[in-house]
């Protein structure tokens, strides 16, 4: 019977093992995926990006970009970095790329979708961790130079410390490079360049300082700044870096123009195109030189902490990400790491009035102050009376871009009354608006108008715009009094007729506001920076409340800026304030170590 019983069991085992074997063997003859190539279109940050991802039945073999207008050295250093670690790690647990966070999100949409196609398990691919993930690290290098960020300021100084003979290493906490500078148009202001003189362009320093007096004149009558005598200078050394970018670092500029309200031919341009922005071209000149001369640009690596020895001597700085903890030795440290437009709790801290302002900024991602912070911990002193840099106009909601500098349109606050001539500098259309408690643009529905009323009109459950077929009725949706609003509208509308508007602005931009349906959205201070940062002297070495040099720190671009300006902004004067500065500083710096 025991026999039996045993040769039964192991019948039993024998079927049981035969299924099991079975299953298995069907399990991977139809894999992970169904063998294959699929596309999907996702919504990034410029527009459509289309991905193309090739399996077969066990594997992602490949994923290929194919369309887009993402911005060159942003969007494109994303979607060739995801693409990458997508494949190495096989897993969607992918983060996105610093500084192109929408471009990051639509690629990574576009592959899951493609996964969903070929029958994969997206749930299985977010939650795996990549293969080709590394323990945290330790590791600890020595320098001459170390420079806190790879924007403009510090790429040019960067470059400058080494062309005085310095050994350099860069540390910029993002993916990509470039900063606010590789964002811009890439213009620099300068007067009496040599080449405006070979295109025979008349200009000179009184020219641009008497506008800036009369700029910086609209604005806080109360601050100490700017700095007239530090102006003059920086003018004077922004002339050098403008010809140092072309003779020794090859750059080239292929216009010499005014813009808007700066009709001066003083803004020199590089190349740009409709997928590569003129800031772009400008940093991808000067790190390809820089690390073409030696200079070492360690991305994804976020400074910290500055090291200090027992005299209050800076010696070093010490980064920590998801790479691991970095520990940089250098007998110089140049802090080049941006302003905080991209930071909240610091825009609270020192410019209230702007808190709010940091979801529409056009800074880099990456400014969120750390430079400041980390100079404030070893003694350095800030400069008074901080604001933000004004880049025009925003909404919150999408197609409305063309309201950034639109002079025709009508501005009311609260109160239901305009508040100002809308044909001004948009640094100053920025403050204006700071100023007020609310701000509506008001738009009709004539034919001008029919792309700007279309995006509305999808948008209306936003509370950001309210529609009415009168102006009473939009004065209620506005909450606003409606006398007030009444008599604006009135009064504009008759200006706008006879060529002669209450507050100034020219007939070419009085358009009447007439048919109905009417629409008001709200409006705010668009930013593109700060004015802040730590003081310094000439060389850009940073300063202690008493005025004494933190020995072997220095400070560049927007953690040093505040001493050119009160509260507007210049045109073409922020890009060459950071080139012009990091190329003094890491002059000084290398010269120094002589």
């Amino acid at each position: 019977m025991k026999n039996l019983s045993r040769k039964i069991f192991c019948a039993l085992l024998c079927i049981f093992m035969t299924i099991g074997l079975a299953a298995c063997s069907q399990s991977g003859a139809e894999g992970a995926y169904k063998a294959g190539t699929y596309k999907a279109t996702e919504k990034g940050h410029n527009g459509e990006i289309e991905i193309q991802v090739k399996f077969d039945k066990d594997a992602i073999l490949e994923v290929k970009p194919l369309e887009h207008s993402e911005s060159a050295g942003l969007g494109d250093v994303a979607m060739e970095k995801i693409s990458k670690e997508v494949v190495e790690g096989q897993t969607l647990a992918v983060d996105t790329v610093s500084g192109a966070t929408v471009s990051s999100k639509a690629i990574l949409a576009a592959i899951e979708d493609c996964v969903e196609q070929a029958g994969g398990d997206v749930a299985a691919l977010k939650a795996k961790t990549g293969a080709g993930d590394k323990n945290q690290t330790e590791e600890e290098i020595t320098t001459d130079v170390v420079v806190i960020g790879a924007g403009g300021s510090g790429l040019s100084a960067a470059t400058s410390a080494r062309q005085n003979g310095a050994e350099v290493i860069v540390l910029e906490k993002q993916a990509t490079i470039g900063g606010s500078t590789a964002l811009s148009g890439g213009a620099i202001g300068a007067t009496g360049t040599k080449f405006q003189k070979e295109q025979g362009i008349e200009d000179s320093k009184e020219n641009w300082m008497s506008l800036w007096k009369e700029r910086q004149a609209t604005s806080n009558p109360d601050s100490k700044y700017p700095d007239y005598n530090f102006v003059d200078y920086f003018m004077d050394e922004a002339v050098k870096t403008t010809e140092w970018l072309v003779d020794y670092v090859g750059h080239k500029y292929v216009s010499i123009i005014g813009f808007g309200m700066d009709p001066a031919e003083r803004l020199h341009f590089p190349f740009s195109d409709e997928t590569t922005k003129g800031g772009t071209s400008l940093i991808n000149n000067i790190e390809g030189f820089a690390v073409g001369e030696g200079v070492k640009v360690l991305t994804e690596r976020p400074a910290t902490e500055l090291i200090v020895d027992e005299d209050g001597n800076v010696t070093g700085v010490i980064s920590e990400g998801k790479n691991g903890k970095l520990t940089v030795h250098a007998k110089k440290v140049i802090l080049a790491a941006g302003g905080y437009a991209k930071n909240e709790e610091l825009l609270e801290r020192f410019i209230p009035e702007a808190a709010g302002t940091s979801e529409l900024s056009a800074a880099a991602a990456g400014s969120t102050g750390d430079g400041m912070l980390m100079a404030e911990k070893v003694g350095a002193t800030f400069y008074e009376d901080p604001w933000v840099i004004g880049l025009g106009v925003a909404s919150k909601l999408e197609g409305t871009a063309s309201l950034m500098m639109d002079w025709s349109k009508v501005y009311v606050n609260g109160n239901g009354e305009r508040f100002t001539n809308e044909q001004i500098h948009y640094a100053i259309a920025s403050n204006k608006l700071l100023e007020q408690d609310k701000t509506w643009v008001i738009i009709d529905s004539t034919e001008a108008n029919e792309a700007l009323v279309q995006a509305l009109e999808g948008q209306l459950s936003t509370g950001e715009v309210v529609k009415a077929d009168t102006f009473e009725a939009l004065a209620k949706a506005m909450e606003v009094p409606e006398e007030n609003f009444l008599k604006t509208m009135e009064t504009y509308n008759e200006g706008a007729k006879n060529g002669k508007d209450a507050l100034g602005k020219e007939k070419e931009y009085l358009v009447a506001v007439e048919k109905a349906p009417y629409y008001a959205l709200k409006l705010y201070g668009k930013t593109m920076g700060t004015f802040a940062g730590v003081k310094t002297n000439e060389s850009f070495q940073v300063l202690k409340e008493d005025g004494s040099i933190i020995n072997n720190l220095y400070a560049v671009g927007e953690n040093a800026n505040k001493v050119l300006y009160n509260q507007v902004y210049m045109t073409g004067s922020s890009i060459q304030f950071a080139l012009t500065s990091g190329r003094i500083a890491g002059e000084h710096a290398a010269n120094s170590l002589k």
